[in-house]
């Protein structure tokens, strides 16, 4: 039995309301005891850790990373993307299925869970590809890739235009009881765009597109769900209207979710205006007024989580005129860090900060995490919120090194990262 004791910490827990100076005791890599005040002068310890009034939280459970392993490991091979979760916080982390080839069968994802846990450190998990090869006209087996331990199904970063087979997957995903997760695009209204439509793309020669292209599907989807059921997460959303449709889907009783990402709500379509192509994402960088939104959705909980969106982008493809080049951009390193900035600016408070990164994407997963309930797997941080830091691209753990915070100041950095009461990274 391994038993260790961590104390003088800045308990943050939103599944229990902690918030103040505890301890922590795990015990064979789960949480024995947690609680506010001096600990109890009981049992025996084999190691005893001083956290110096560090935070010490639930770790990230990041729902939204693109792997690029298999089929494109010079971007990014697995290894380097657990070792930049682990040092990012991020204790599980869920992958798309864009890989080559597509995670659209039962034996890719089987193949991605087993070397991930060869590699061991941050739980990773899998989405299932919605439609064979992500080509949006026909559906994978999502039986089969349920059975293999599929999270989820999504269409990745393209979304489903088809409303027949929309339909079916919100069907079949509710049959299987897994949430369907859907890049809200119209691709009409997208085809060709390099960037949000406004004054903005006007004044810089760029093609726009429009910020209905999001709703328009997420009314769509609303439409199908209340006919079919299932659980419908709109992922990285970035518009006023189409946070106010997710807002009112809720109201409404619908089982309906969605998260963002921090360029979303830290930066604006103004900052294309150097034509730096480390600012074109997708969806794209919208309106100071959807920025403003996507602030507002994050306070009053009508966007429940926050994920990295990470991206490996190859280089040669941002290396070109803005139109052509590929949206995209490295996340897992700076996650944390960027999400803290919402804190520093009196937005959201550090426990609606936790919830967001932590307790609301593995409630929408249906994954462990997110809590440090006595009993529960003791995978949490250990933080320091006002440590300031420039974000340099040369010194991330990931491979992918491309961002639009290249050069930004910030503040909150990890100290540890425990997977099972294992530390998986220790800052030196």
């Amino acid at each position: 039995m391994t038993a260790t004791r961590f104390f003088n910490a800045h308990l943050i827990d939103p599944s229990q309301s902690l918030d103040g100076i505890g301890y922590l005791d795990v015990i064979d890599g789960v949480v024995d005891a947690i609680g506010l005040g001096t600990p109890p002068n009981s049992g025996k310890f084999d190691q005893l850790i001083d956290c110096k009034k560090s935070c010490l939280s639930p770790g990230i459970v990041d729902m939204r990373v693109q792997p690029a392993d298999p089929g494109a490991e010079h971007l990014e091979s697995l290894s380097t993307l657990m070792a930049a979760a682990a040092g990012g916080g991020v204790t599980a982390l869920a992958c798309l299925p864009d890989t080559r080839p597509v995670i659209d069968e039962a034996s890719a994802i089987d193949s991605l869970c087993l070397r991930a846990s060869r590699i061991g450190g941050t739980r990773l998990y899998a989405y299932g590809a919605a439609t064979k090869g992500l080509a949006g006209h026909e559906m994978a087996e999502l039986g089969l890739m349920a059975e293999a331990g599929a999270i989820g199904f999504t269409n990745s970063a393209t979304s489903i235009n088809d409303s027949l087979i929309m339909r079916r997957l919100l069907a079949y995903s509710n049959m299987l009881d897994k949430p369907f997760i859907q890049h809200c695009e119209d691709h009409a209204l997208t085809k060709d765009a390099e960037m949000n439509e406004g004054e903005t793309s006007t004044r810089l020669g760029l093609i726009g597109s429009p910020s209905e292209a999001e709703v328009i599907i997420i009314d769509r989807d609303l439409h199908l769900l209340r006919r079919t059921g299932a659980r419908y997460h709109v992922a990285h959303i970035s518009t006023r209207a189409g946070i106010e449709a997710v807002r009112e889907a809720k109201a409404e009783g619908l089982a309906v979710t969605a998260d963002t990402a921090p360029p979303y709500f830290l930066l604006n379509e103004l900052a294309i205006s150097t034509y730096n192509t480390a600012f074109k994402l997708s969806p794209p960088l919208r309106s100071e007024d959807d920025r403003q939104a996507v602030i507002e959705g994050l306070v009053d909980g009508t966007i429940d989580a926050i994920a990295s969106d990470h991206m490996p982008v190859d280089r040669d493809a941002k290396m070109q005129p803005f139109g052509p080049a590929q949206p995209g951009a490295s996340g897992l390193d700076t996650l944390l860090a960027l999400s803290l900035t919402l804190v520093h600016q009196g937005q959201i408070s550090m426990a609606r900060m936790i919830e967001a990164l932590s307790l609301a994407p593995a409630s929408i997963l249906d994954i462990p995490g997110g809590t440090l309930t006595p009993g529960s797997s003791a995978d949490f941080i250990l933080f320091r919120p006002d440590s300031s830091w420039i974000v340099k691209s040369a010194n991330f753990r990931s491979n992918s090194r491309i961002t639009p915070f290249e050069s930004h100041p910030v503040q909150g950095i990890v100290d540890a990262t425990y997977v099972d009461g294992t530390a998986i990274f220790l800052r030196d």
